[in-house]
């Protein structure tokens, strides 16, 4: 049965190939996606869903130059989660990005933690929706340091209780990022990611208990398999989230 599998893969992947190749003398589209298939989904030190998860990302170039964008993520787990449910994401964003500086605002809607899983609900007081302003800044080839800044700005999910009102916390999560090895058959980068909040004694990304925590530490080891005459991006990422005192590793690839 193993042997099946492998040369079914193996068939599909030469099959998209000749496709592709078929399809290079079409004229350029404002439109791309792609697709990632991950062990898990992790985010800001988070643990979304431990099952196995297809992520899709759908990309439109607002301008010629294509420093304005807009578009869609959506990811789906392949079961269950332990506690029962399944996890299912759409999110829509539109971002600018151009000399190392990107900004962007990103409606993220998760709706295994939505309390209504309505797409068109916004009211503070029951959406899943949350709001996400981020920002980043790479400094560059001679120095490759990428810092990165962003804050929920709207949610359900990021609100406390305050005299009977939700009112929004504000959390953000901040990153820096450095390649440790780099043009090497096998890259490392490292990062560590804090997290506090503008308007509460805690945020969303550790144990409720302080305002700041270091929340995601960890490496990323990144290289290209070779399968015929594609090339895959792959990467496998260490996580530790002191706060949470959680640790995780991810594997993942881009299948295209």
């Amino acid at each position: 049965m193993k042997k099946v599998i492998v040369i079914f893969i193996a068939v599909f992947f030469c099959q998209l190939s000749i496709a592709q190749e078929e399809r290079q003398d079409l004229k350029d589209s404002p439109i791309s996606f792609s697709a990632d298939l991950k062990t898990n989904h992790l985010w800001r030190g988070l643990i979304i869903t431990d099952k196995p998860m297809l992520g899709v990302i759908t990309t439109i170039k607002l301008n010629k130059s294509g420093s304005f964008t807009g578009g869609f993520w959506g990811g789906m787990a392949f079961s269950n989660d332990s506690d029962g449910t399944h996890y299912k994401e759409i999110n829509y964003y539109m971002q600018y990005a151009s000399n190392g500086f990107s900004i962007g605002l990103w409606d993220l809607f998760n709706t295994r933690n939505a309390v209504d899983p309505d797409a068109w609900d916004y009211d503070k007081n029951s959406t899943g929706h949350l709001l996400d302003l981020r920002t980043s800044y790479n400094f560059g080839e001679k120095f490759p340091l990428r810092l990165e800044a962003d804050v929920l700005l709207y949610g359900r999910g990021d609100a406390q209780l305050e005299g009977g009102d939700l009112e929004q916390r504000y959390s953000t999560y901040v990153e820096a990022s450095y390649p440790l090895i780099s043009e090497s058959k096998v890259d490392l980068k490292a990062f560590v990611g804090g997290a506090f909040s503008f308007n509460g004694d805690t945020h969303l990304y550790g144990d409720g208990q302080e305002n700041f925590d270091l929340v995601n530490i960890g490496l990323t080891a990144s290289k290209t398999l070779k399968l015929l005459d594609l090339r895959i991006p792959v990467s496998a990422t260490t996580l530790w989230n002191p706060s949470l005192k959680v640790a995780r590793v991810q594997l993942a690839a881009k299948i295209f």
